[in-house]
């Protein structure tokens, strides 16, 4: 089994007063929920610059990394490969380009994957998951492609969202 990473920041709460901006913390953690590592983000910056420097203690050979869709970055998936690591990259219309080209993968013709029915929280859900082998699209090691689509009904409401993620 593989060891997998959660990378995610977080603003620490009460950490904002008049003279100082709020604290930000970015941290990798086991799935277990095991903080690994942890640095503060520069108050002016973001947590981009912050991704490599949090890893770069941490062995990475044959670990998936997780993270949002801020860190689907060129550099990070550079970085990762070049370190052993594998990753789940989650991409959103931030990245235009790779959007485009994950949107028109044939994903009709993928058969379905896996498919879940849950009933909590007051509402309906449902996902499908289609996942398919590619070796065109432009991200550094990218060999897979995976379609998240998620119905969400609110029994309160019976408001329907519908939302489809490209891991």
């Amino acid at each position: 089994m593989r060891r997998a990473i959660a990378v995610d920041g977080k603003v620490v709460r009460g950490s904002r007063t008049s003279t100082a901006t709020a604290i930000q913390l970015l941290a990798a953690m086991d799935h277990h929920g095991v903080v690994l590592a942890q640095r503060q983000v520069a108050s002016k910056s973001n947590e981009i610059p912050s991704f490599a420097p949090l890893l770069n203690g941490l062995e990475l050979a044959n670990t998936v990394v997780t993270a949002d869709a801020l860190h689907t970055q060129q550099d990070h998936g550079t970085y990762l490969t070049r370190r052993g690591a594998h990753y789940v990259a989650v991409v959103k219309k931030n990245h235009p380009g790779l959007y485009v080209q994950v949107r028109k993968l044939p994903w009709r013709d993928i058969p379905l994957g896996h498919r879940t029915r849950d009933h909590a929280y007051h509402r309906d859900e449902a996902r499908r998951l289609k996942v398919a082998a590619f070796s065109h699209l432009d991200y550094p090691g990218a060999r897979q492609a995976i379609q998240v689509v998620r119905w969400r009904r609110d029994l309160s409401t019976g408001k329907l969202t519908i939302a489809r993620v490209s891991p």
